[in-house]
């Protein structure tokens, strides 16, 4: 599938959804977000060291704003934030979030991961998207953007990512799309996003994360409960994962 093609399925996703749509802001939307916080919230918790003194952030393929919206409220209340994604119909929706989190969004607007020139060089403390990188398209073009527009010791940080190795790719892939086929999605191949990144200057801190409530399949709480304890294979097999990549200081 052509890269416009994919683009114009994200954006009119939003458009059109049933739940998710700019014209309503459905129960079953709101029990969704709500249910994904709670992972959220426990992948931060993880990660909190990276969090920490953050001023100012950008949300990468925000959608609807949800995660910011919880994070101002509850994790950064002193931040700036800036949520972006790549379907305006989306972003029409941050107001309802703003609401049930009684918070402020300083800014949000469409734009491509691969294109943030609307922001300045060194402009954010903190990059980061929640289960939203697999779907862009130019991952390596949005880390050179994202390299750009983080400050000397700027942390970009992609949360609950599916990974696995080159040899189960395609599998995963098949996998993945055949449980969401609305929407095309992608893998990341761990190795190759690692390198990608320290190519572009960046230190990666990574790690494999099985312990999130998302897996509710007795099926697949099998599968990672096992893959947890099997070290060897989470590199190989089909797994979830979170990246930090750190801007150097020196690096303008």
């Amino acid at each position: 599938m052509k890269i416009e093609e994919k683009e114009k399925i994200e954006i009119d996703f939003w458009k059109n959804s049933k739940h998710e749509s700019p014209d309503v802001f459905s129960l079953a939307n709101y029990l969704n977000k709500i249910d994904q916080l709670k992972i959220l919230n426990a992948k931060i918790n993880n990660h909190l060291k990276h969090f920490q003194g953050v001023k100012s952030v950008l949300e990468l393929g925000a959608g609807q704003g949800w995660a910011s919206a919880f994070m101002k409220k509850w994790i950064l209340p002193k931040a700036e934030f800036t949520v972006t994604d790549i379907s305006p119909y989306a972003i029409e929706s941050v107001k309802y979030w703003e609401e049930v989190f009684d918070v402020s969004i300083k800014d949000a607007l469409s734009c491509k991961s691969y294109d943030l020139s609307q922001f300045q060089d060194g402009q954010f403390d903190l990059v980061y998207c929640y289960a939203a990188a697999h779907h862009f398209v130019k991952l390596e073009e949005t880390l050179q953007e994202v390299h750009r527009v983080l400050k000397p010791r700027g942390k970009c940080v992609f949360l609950y990512e599916p990974t696995c190795s080159k040899m189960f790719y395609k599998l995963h892939m098949r996998w993945v799309n055949s449980q969401r086929p609305d929407v095309p999605e992608d893998i990341l191949i761990t190795k190759d996003i690692i390198k990608m990144a320290k190519g572009l200057s960046f230190a990666v801190e990574h790690s494999y994360d099985f312990t999130s409530q998302e897996h509710k399949s007795i099926g697949m709480s099998l599968y990672f409960k096992i893959l947890s304890k099997l070290g060897f294979l989470q590199g190989l097999l089909p797994s979830s994962s979170d990246f930090i990549f750190i801007k150097s200081y020196n690096e303008n």
